[in-house]
């Protein structure tokens, strides 16, 4: 469906709008696979904030056209001030002064101000219940004070050493909003599109010039104000082009023919048939396994915990131990990834708490390996029995039955997983229906595979991971959990005193690992998830092209063109034939 989109002129010409683009040659065009799959169904929704909009900010318009207050890198636990030149916490963590960048301009060459900060924290503080991924605002900030033009003093409602990282850092960090838009809106209506009127305004190298169902385009801005000032070079690229994933082997296809310069995630086997076949194709670890890098959300079956037989951490434990995760990261990662029982990513910078959580849940009696014994153990102590075929039944004789949802960057682990637990006696089978996606943040697909975990993209403070666990973003059935991670629905009292307890705490106080792992005991005898493995990124990058792009060699940020973090290298790239 693409081929016609990917030619050399880079527009269809039934795109009438695009068609009325300046030219811009192939070799100074940078072409994004990604989003979809096969189409952008909401391209003309800009609003950060708002659920569903993913398809048009976070797939082109939030590394290109916004830009973080600070960028944080998560592969080396590395920040660099961007928006933001400075800032600081007084003595107790209660209050933080933030200092801006000076000449930071608007795209409509508005200035970017303290007044623009303030307004977009108050209106997040306001609608944080609403917002996507804003719901823990109101737990900490209390008030937003306006020192002057570039300066402002955050106020907290408890000590907060962790904000920095949670809301001023990129990826899930806020995107601050230009007050001289937004201030006559309904944020939760927005679109945030009109590009007569220049819309979406941001401070990025990059203005959004076209958006269809089929591709988004966004050129180079000739007044980007990071330019002027003389704080970064400007963009080699003069126009990035965003089209939808398509069929696995349709991309592969693109790849070999050099239609795309940074393709969609693929799977291990395909990723090394395209390099092999065309050497210009390049992975972030070369050659060698797992050609990716390990992203911030491990794998794991989300479960409604409030929903039975789910609701038992006995049946969730059994479903656990039927698990064999080294051979199932064999079977869909080709043996390229890493299994785990823990939700925390072993980035250089959490090896320590990563290696004494693995101790912990060995402790526990729970390793990478399968222990069917226990299994059949657990449910038999419940009243199941093994039907005809080896299923366990209730002792009302109904079938303990799950459905589980893969989504489509995961599909490899479906038949392998679905077949493990089924040799534990569990009926289960999967689904790969996209519009159960949205069920799953309700509740309403009880059972699903996915990544969960901020324990890294927001920064290196553990509270913020256990915090996704607490009762306070529990929702009933039916309505959307506040954050995605919350989707678990899991209650207990004493986690929720322990985390709040971790809240106020600054790295290296020698409080904190201890609460840690008090926290994580219980965690564990619970079971409110089941992690699997670590999510492996599989980025194959062209350098027919373009050349710059993050490596193990030069691990500058995640090449992932829906985060925060491609704006590095939207910045770093350049022609290969310069």
């Amino acid at each position: 469906m693409l081929h016609a989109l990917l030619l050399v002129t880079l527009l269809s010409a039934c795109d009438w709008q695009a068609a009325d683009l300046p030219s811009v040659p192939r070799d100074k065009t940078l072409i994004v696979m990604n989003g979809g799959p096969y189409q952008y169904s909401l391209f003309n929704n800009h609003n950060p904030y708002v659920v569903g909009s993913d398809q048009g900010f976070h797939f082109g318009t939030l590394p290109a056209v916004f830009e973080p207050l600070i960028m944080f890198n998560v592969l080396t636990g590395e920040y660099e001030n961007w928006l933001a030149e400075d800032w600081h916490y007084n003595d107790d963590f209660t209050a933080l002064n933030l200092k801006l960048r000076a000449g930071v301009r608007w795209s409509d060459g508005e200035p970017f101000d303290a007044d623009d900060v303030a307004f977009t924290f108050e209106l997040l503080n306001t609608y944080a219940g609403s917002m996507v991924h804003r719901a823990d605002l109101p737990e900490f900030l209390a008030e937003t004070q306006i020192i002057d033009d570039l300066n402002l003093r955050l106020l907290f409602k408890k000590p907060a050493p962790g904000f920095w990282a949670s809301t001023l850092s990129t990826n899930h960090g806020v995107h601050i909003l230009p007050e001289h838009i937004w201030s006559n809106q309904d944020p939760l209506e927005f679109s945030n599109f009109d590009l007569a009127r220049g819309w979406p305004v941001g401070t990025g190298p990059f203005r959004l010039t076209y958006a269809s169902t089929y591709q988004k385009i966004y050129d180079r801005r000739d007044d980007w104000w990071a330019a002027e000032t003389g704080f970064k070079q400007p963009p080699a690229i003069e126009r990035v082009m965003y089209v939808p994933t398509q069929d696995e082997s349709q991309a592969a296809q693109m790849l070999l023919t050099n239609q795309v310069d940074i393709g969609q995630i693929m799977q291990v086997a395909t990723l090394r048939s395209v390099m092999e076949r065309n050497a210009e194709v390049v992975s972030y670890s070369g050659q060698n396994p797992p050609y990716g890098y390990l992203d911030w959300c491990p794998i794991n079956i989300n479960v409604n915990c409030s929903a039975a037989p789910f609701d038992d951490k006995d049946i969730r434990w059994a479903m656990s131990l039927a698990i064999d995760r080294e051979r199932l990261v064999a079977l869909a990662e080709s043996g390229a990834g890493v299994a785990t029982v823990h939700p925390f990513t072993p980035y250089e910078w959490l090896a320590s708490l990563d290696k004494s959580l693995t101790a912990m849940f060995a402790r526990h009696g729970l390793t990478t390996r399968a222990q069917p014994e226990r299994v059949v153990e657990i449910m038999k102590g419940k009243g199941y029995v093994k039907d005809d075929e080896g299923l366990w039944v209730d002792p009302e004789g109904e079938r303990l039955t799950m459905n589980i949802y893969v989504p489509e960057f995961l599909r490899a682990y479906g038949p392998p997983l679905v077949q493990q637990l089924r040799d534990g006696g569990f009926d289960a089978t999967f689904d790969n229906s996209p519009g159960l996606n949205s069920l799953v943040q309700t509740g309403e697909q009880t059972i699903s595979l996915g990544c969960k975990g901020p324990s890294g993209v927001r920064g290196m403070d553990p509270y913020f991971m256990l915090a996704t666990y607490t009762s306070q973003y529990v929702r009933p059935t039916g309505k959307p959990a506040p954050l995605w991670w919350a989707i678990s629905r899991w209650r207990n009292e004493e986690y929720d005193r322990i985390v709040a307890e971790l809240a106020p705490l600054k790295m290296g106080d020698e409080r904190l690992m201890p609460l840690v792992h008090e926290a994580m005991e219980i965690w564990i005898e619970e079971m409110p998830d089941i992690y699997i493995s670590q999510l492996v990124i599989r980025y194959p990058m062209n350098t027919s092209r373009w050349v710059g792009w993050a490596s193990d060699e030069d691990p500058y940020g995640f090449p992932h063109s829906w985060q925060w973090e491609f704006l590095k290298t939207l910045l770093r790239l350049r022609p290969a034939a310069g």
